[in-house]
């Protein structure tokens, strides 16, 4: 007899098919199927086991809030540990294989416990010519034994030997640890879990700087306008609405550090004329507010805008309050009103005759010009 053939476990004997080898023949499949699925079991299971018990362990680590405790680099460094925890617990994938029918085989004449291996026997052809009579009624003889013990093979329960593996039992700590943790985090499971990964500041940010300000021309008296900046590693804080500031203001946006600004104006922003000189080691840009408009700030993450809204400025109205009255010793009092968006900070009066058509004499001129003084004001702007 010989081995170095085995047919599939759906058609477990080459002999002539006969009525009394369907039975046997049928049982010997079942059997070699339950075999070959106890094997696999066994070969799965350990790297299943071990898969989860890395997953359990992180459960558990994550549920106690270890993460919430750790800084960005430790949570980096302790997530790459059970990231190398698990490749080797799934190492034993990468060399499973699906157990062939001489394992079956095997495994039924182990598990059974019959002598003379009835189970390779039943699958097992005739090494010699099948002419010589002699061999034939021998080998007839043994396939008969074989298949009447058919009755009696059967594949044991898996095995998997996991307490061989695992001597001091820390899959049923980590179990254990596993369901205390879970109940202990309540309702921070999730983001205890989620803590292991948010490693926001274990790579350094560029280190660079993001300023941007609003100057109103200098006869509005108003201060500058400043707005949200940008730094590395920090959100911005896009603004809601758009920024109102006097007509002709100057937007500037000036960066410091590794950064190339790309900040193109809409609407009544544009680029201003004026030369910028900016200080060394910066890059800025200045832009006219000339009309509600925006600018967009892009290349440094999210794009960021800032959006204007222009207000005209009214031209200044002065005028008589009353008629001017003569005073004592030729004095003239002048009473009147003056009004500006920004206020007043000087007026002048400038008189002129009025044409009351009387003709005047030719070449006649008089000996003094038309009075000019400034008007006195309540307080420095007004």
């Amino acid at each position: 007899m010989t081995e170095a053939s085995l047919p599939r476990a759906s058609q477990p004997s080459p002999v002539p098919e006969r009525a009394d080898t369907a039975a046997p023949g049928f049982l010997l499949a079942a059997a070699l199927r339950h075999a070959r699925w106890a094997i696999l079991w066994e070969r799965l299971w350990p790297a299943l086991a071990a898969v989860a018990t890395v997953v359990g362990l992180f459960l558990a680590v994550s549920w106690l809030g270890l993460w919430l405790w750790l800084p960005p680099l430790a949570r980096a460094a302790g997530m790459l540990g059970f990231l190398a925890l698990a490749i080797v617990a799934a190492l034993p994938f990468v060399s499973l294989r699906m157990p062939g029918t001489s394992d079956g085989l095997r495994r039924l004449d182990r598990d059974s416990g019959l002598r003379h291996r009835p189970a390779t026997a039943i699958a097992d052809e005739l090494a010699v010519t099948s002419q010589d009579p002699y061999s034939l009624a021998l080998w007839n003889a043994h396939l008969e034994r074989a298949r009447q013990a058919a009755h009696s093979l059967k594949a044991s329960l898996p095995s998997p030997r996991i307490a061989k593996r695992d001597p001091f039992a820390l899959r049923g700590l980590v179990l254990i640890a596993c369901i205390a943790t879970f109940f202990a985090a309540g309702g921070e499971r999730v983001k205890r879990v989620v803590a292991a990964f948010d490693w926001q500041g274990v790579v350094l940010p560029a280190n660079f700087r993001i300023d941007a300000w609003v100057i109103p021309p200098l006869y509005t008296g108003k201060p500058p306008v400043i707005l949200p900046g940008i730094r590395p590693g920090e959100s911005f804080a896009q603004l809601t609405a758009p920024v109102s500031v006097p007509v002709n203001s100057t937007l500037v946006v000036r960066a410091t550090g590794k950064v190339n600004l790309d900040v193109p104006g809409s609407g009544g922003v544009t680029p201003s004329k004026e030369e910028v000189r900016a200080p060394a080691g910066t890059e800025e840009h200045r832009f006219t507010i000339a009309a509600t408009g925006a600018a967009s700030l892009r290349g440094v993450g999210d794009d960021v805008t800032w959006a204007f809204n222009a207000i005209p400025d009214k031209p200044p109205i002065i005028a008589l309050a009353k008629d001017p009255q003569q005073q004592g010793r030729g004095s003239l009092l002048l009473s009147y009103r003056l009004e500006d968006d920004y206020g007043v900070t000087s007026a002048q009066a400038t008189f002129v005759r009025k044409d009351d058509g009387t003709p005047q004499g030719a070449g006649a001129h008089p000996l003094f010009g038309p009075p000019e003084f400034s008007l006195s004001l309540p307080q420095a702007r007004t």
